[in-house]
């Protein structure tokens, strides 16, 4: 087979060695973490010891981890009508930035009529006059803001929105599924109540995800409910080989962060000069700070289905902006919140990129890219 480039990390992340080792390990275990024998303790320790990893990584408290089976799910925990903190009001409605994931969007348990949007702006950064406007007509709010964005990789300004909700007497929770293990932050730099984490995103494996609660949040009702697991906030026996591949993904991404992060903002800047060769290339969200992996771009005329096709073909995997819902391709919901008119948002393209990416795997990407320009945009590479 043809050597491959992967450039879709945003998607799902390579399983790290660290991570393949520790699940390998705890398949040898056999005992159900909630038993008091020593192949129960065994287990519970794998758990615990991930536990205090994740917590570490967010500057959280171990007690206050609660692992879930993804991100989605983790999502779902989190976004509870009554939940509050401190023995503040408990809110009675969500509010949500218009550019969230649908886990976020499909507003977990509240009821439909309880959700409202929050609006952006064209950059796809988050309307902290929106999200004031709606607050200050209303009773107490879960307010759920993205720390960056999956599409775009637009940063939010979520310690901004923090101060914004808690004034008004609301909680914060923040999808950082995105962000973790990419940028650091904590939940004191965010004042965030709640953040949801996703394993996969971090080369742990798919299944995986988390809550953390800052101290005082109540209220969490469970969204599976049964036996007593994770201090009764989710029933069922834990993964415990997801879970400990989670803690030691999370170690191995903590360790690298600083470096990682200077070198693939290197890496997505040579990859964006290299797209701009061809006249008329729009990069999404590239007046404000964004992940240093994402790169969400298009052209007028250019149909994302065709050109991913067209990477994979060259052998490098990329992603589309738009979302396929029974084979029907929709315009992103993120680029229609900025304001972008659907045939423009249905070219978009995604590449991201992670510890692994190489600088031959941008110059790579680009000639396919230069190539595929010159068929899909007749002629439009810039050859000036």
């Amino acid at each position: 087979m043809m050597d491959r480039v992967y450039l879709d990390w945003n998607a799902t992340t390579p399983l790290r060695p660290e991570a393949k080792a520790a699940m390998a390990a705890a398949w040898e275990l056999c005992g159900n973490p909630s038993s008091v024998h020593a192949e129960g303790r065994q287990a519970r320790r794998l758990v615990e010891d991930a536990r205090s990893a994740i917590a570490a990584a967010v500057g959280g408290r171990a007690q206050d981890v609660v692992f879930a089976s993804g991100g989605t799910e983790a999502n779902a925990m989190a976004l509870t009508p009554g939940v509050r903190r401190g023995g503040g009001a408990p809110a009675q409605r969500l509010l949500v930035s218009a550019i969230e994931h649908a886990s976020v969007l499909s507003g977990g348990r509240f009821a439909p009529e309880a959700i409202e949007p929050i609006a952006v702006t064209p950059s796809g950064v988050l309307d902290l006059d929106d999200l004031r406007s709606k607050l200050a007509d209303g009773p107490p709010a879960l307010v759920s803001v993205m720390l960056a964005n999956n599409e775009t990789g637009a940063l939010q300004p979520v310690r901004e929105a923090a101060g914004i909700v808690h004034a008004a007497g609301g909680l914060l929770h923040v999808d950082a599924i995105q962000a973790f293990g990419k940028i650091p932050f904590d939940l004191e730099s965010l004042q965030a109540d709640m953040v949801t984490l996703s394993a996969h995103k971090i080369g742990g494996p798919k299944g995986v995800g988390a809550v953390v609660l800052a101290g005082g949040v109540e209220r969490l009702e469970p969204l599976l409910r049964g036996g007593g697991q994770e201090l009764g906030r989710r029933a069922g026996t834990e993964n415990v080989a997801g879970i400990s591949a989670f803690g030691a993904a999370t170690k191995a991404a903590m360790a690298s962060l600083a470096t990682d992060t200077v070198r693939l903002k290197a890496l997505r800047d040579r990859l964006e000069a290299g797209l701009r060769q061809v006249d008329g290339i729009i990069v999404f969200s590239d007046d404000v700070p964004r992940l240093p992996n994402t790169t969400l771009f298009t052209a007028a005329g250019l149909k994302a289905e065709t050109a991913v096709i067209g990477f994979d073909l060259a052998g490098i995997a990329v992603s589309s902006g738009s979302a396929c819902s029974s084979g029907k391709v929709q315009p992103s919901h993120v680029l229609a919140a900025m304001g972008f008119p659907p045939d423009l948002a249905q070219g978009a393209v995604r590449l991201s990129l992670g510890w692994s990416t190489s600088p031959t795997d941008i110059d790579l990407a680009v000639k396919a890219w230069l190539k595929l320009a010159n068929t899909l945009l007749r002629g439009g590479r810039n050859t000036a």
